[in-house]
């Protein structure tokens, strides 16, 4: 039952952002937060509902990476974990994930592909 694991384009975006924030810093940092993340996401594609439901939006599950939330919904039909947002753990998270539910990204990854 392996699934694979895509990306939406903000969750690119804030990749992008985590790795030009955490190069700051030692280079380690960055290079550490991104080899937990890739074995977060091989565990993904195997046991997709491993990671508990996101209890203000159960469209949502959640992974914890170091100081981020990944948020990721499954389609069961296509096989795949579709990532759409990762942020940092201080922020205001639900504000941020009502607002990614309103964009119209949201709507094409679920009916895209």
């Amino acid at each position: 039952m392996s699934y694979r694991v895509v990306f939406l384009e903000e969750a690119e975006r804030d990749m992008n952002g985590i790795e030009e924030y955490l190069s700051q810093f030692y280079p380690s940092t960055a290079r550490n937060f991104f080899a937990q993340l890739k074995k977060k996401l091989s565990l993904l594609e195997e046991q997709p509902f491993m990671y508990q439901v996101y209890e203000d939006d159960p469209y949502f599950r959640r992974m914890v990476v170091d100081d981020y939330l990944l948020f990721y919904n499954i389609d069961e039909n296509r096989k795949l974990a579709i990532v759409h947002r990762i942020f940092h753990s201080s922020r205001d998270i639900s504000r941020q994930i009502l607002k990614h539910r309103s964009e119209s990204s949201y709507m094409s990854a679920t009916s895209s592909s």
